[in-house]
């Protein structure tokens, strides 16, 4: 039988290892969530700037 102290242990080693997971996949999305962005304000001004010139002709 395993004692309360080793099912303690247990839980918080597979506790820790969860936030770990969790944590790494926050920083993909973290990179992910950063590059969308950077595409979208390059669409952005993109279509500002097709619209300017438009305007001018």
């Amino acid at each position: 039988m395993v004692s309360l102290s080793e099912e303690l242990q247990a839980r918080e080693t597979a506790a820790r290892r969860h936030v770990e997971e969790l944590q790494s996949e926050a920083a993909e999305l973290t990179l992910r969530l950063e590059a969308a962005r950077k595409e979208l304000s390059r669409l952005e001004i993109t279509r500002e700037t097709v619209a300017q010139v438009l305007a001018e002709l």
